[in-house]
């Protein structure tokens, strides 16, 4: 895609996401509305020639079909949302498919940088946008089929990307939910295209190259498909066999179906909170499956700059953002949507104990190699450079995984605790100890292990860690707000600690 070809408003997104990143994001804020202004009336226009159209679909039919030409092919294309070419002679190179996915790309942008932006005076544009775009997505259509063998490249491209950027709105539409307890706006029942392709064919810059991608490349399988399998018996060869973008779907996909079940449950007039057994055992396959499956895949990596990019990475964290969702019911209590990080700080702190089960010591073990992720790298170094390699999903997903690795410590702080503490327990708490010695927050060595003492001094060095790693710059008020809150966490963290987190 070229700048030639590109909409006006699509360009004004990407520059004014642009001087977040040059940290310049006050300089964005007329780029932000300047782009909004041009979609929404690109969105305006479109509506009145769809309502012309539709005034003269009935006795344009007969003609339309006499001249060889299907209603369905008909309503495509009076139906897909070119505005009028006379009037905006600049955009007369893009065609209407690509209009409308290049003002849906565009909203996005928007959408995204008003969730995660400091500016506060557009963050109430994020919910906002939503409903368009979940619109707009409908309106273009959330089921698709195979490509045919004999499509060209040139064919290709521009359904591939629509395709990707349908997938896209999806993915952060249930990011919203993971931050705000919201629904999604589009959800997994109503998806039934076809998963991304590989990254080597929608990188491939020639047509050539592309034939030699695809045909090296697995067979298509829909989203639905795909979803299906993973709760089934044997499902691992779903996701070795998928995109890493298409790996990155399914997660979010399994993340949705756990909000809908946890409100369920809270939902009950019989006092029971717990998720269903059955419900469970199969959220815990799909789970299975899908890891063993990335496990697999050529282009999973742990690495957040692999050649590869860092979808795969960043699916690793929704992975572990999952696992915590399934074993513990976090909910509304996160205060998250007040934006506040001295209430958010509060609502951890305030919440009430958890129960530890064998169930939750995988999740408790997800959450302590999050934490080694960034100990591995260094901490000074990806409290530094985490604009560049740490995603909104990992600070998303580190502060809950501080969150449940700080409760669970809390609880096997209290004398006597029950039940006993398991070896698999006794093991993770190892594992985060040593971890912790790697870093400035050692924890003393003539503490006995498997004290209370011990497992005090262990959540008070998690909670420090965390801190630290979000002390560096942030692109993104979002980030920002976790590392404040991390902060207060400190101070109101057990005893052992100061008020001042970095004494």
């Amino acid at each position: 895609m070229s700048v030639t070809h590109c909409s006006v408003e699509l360009i004004l997104a990407i520059a004014a996401v642009g001087t977040q990143y040059c940290l310049e994001g006050e300089k964005g804020i007329d780029l932000f509305h300047a782009s909004q202004a041009i979609a929404m009336e690109r969105i305006r226009r479109r509506d009145v020639r769809r309502n012309t159209n539709h005034r003269h679909a009935i006795p344009e039919t007969a003609s339309v079909r006499a001249s060889g030409q299907t209603l369905a092919s008909y309503q495509s294309l009076s139906l897909a949302g070119q505005l009028d070419p006379s009037h905006e002679s600049s955009f007369n190179t893009v065609s209407q498919e690509e209009d409308l996915i290049q003002t849906i790309q565009a909203l996005l942008i928007l959408m995204a940088m008003a969730t995660w932006a400091k500016q506060k005076e557009i963050l109430r544009e994020a919910l906002a946008l939503q409903s368009i775009l979940a619109t707009l997505v409908r309106d273009h259509g959330l089921q698709g089929q195979p490509m045919p063998d004999n499509v060209s490249w040139e064919e290709w491209v521009p359904l591939e990307t629509a395709k990707r950027t349908k997938f896209i709105v999806y993915c952060f539409f249930n990011l919203h939910c993971i931050v705000y307890n919201i629904p999604s706006l589009i959800l997994n029942s109503e998806v039934d295209l076809m998963l991304p392709s590989g990254s080597a064919e929608f990188k491939a810059p020639t047509g050539s190259l592309w034939l030699e991608a695809k045909a090296k490349a697995s067979s298509e399988v829909s989203f639905q498909d795909a979803l299906n399998r993973l709760f089934s018996r044997g499902g691992t060869e779903v996701a070795e066999s998928n995109s890493s973008l298409g790996n990155y779907i399914l997660i979010h996909a399994i993340i949705q179906h756990i909000f809908f079940l946890r409100q369920v449950t809270r939902g009950r007039f019989d006092g029971k909170r717990d998720m269903a057994a059955e419900d469970v055992c199969a959220l815990e396959r799909a789970l299975r499956n899908w890891q063993i499956g990335w496990k697999r895949h050529p282009e999973s990596s742990l690495d957040p700059q692999d050649p590869n990019g860092p979808v795969a990475f960043n699916s690793t964290a929704l992975l572990r953002l999952a696992y915590i969702r399934l074993n513990i019911d976090i909910g509304p209590g996160r205060a998250l949507d007040t934006r506040d990080p001295v209430q958010i700080a509060k609502a951890f702190r305030a919440s009430p104990p958890i129960r530890r089960t064998p169930k939750l010591v995988r999740a408790v073990l997800h959450s302590a190699h999050a934490l080694s992720i960034p100990v591995k790298i260094g901490i000074r170094l990806v409290a530094q450079t985490q604009t560049f390699i740490w995603s909104i999903q990992h600070s998303i997903c580190s502060l809950e995984c501080a969150f449940l690795l700080s409760k669970w410590l809390e609880a096997l702080s209290v004398p006597n605790p029950d039940p006993p503490i398991s070896d698999d327990e006794r093991r993770i708490s190892a594992l985060v100890k040593m971890m912790l010695d790697e870093t400035e927050f050692p924890v003393p060595s003539n503490l006995a292990m498997g004290s209370p003492e011990m497992n005090q001094q262990l959540n008070a060095g998690v909670l420090r860690v965390w801190a630290q790693i979000f002390k560096g710059s942030q692109t993104w008020g979002y980030c920002w707000r976790h590392r404040q809150c991390s902060e207060y966490l400190c101070r109101f963290s057990p005893r052992g600690l100061t008020s001042d987190p970095w004494s």
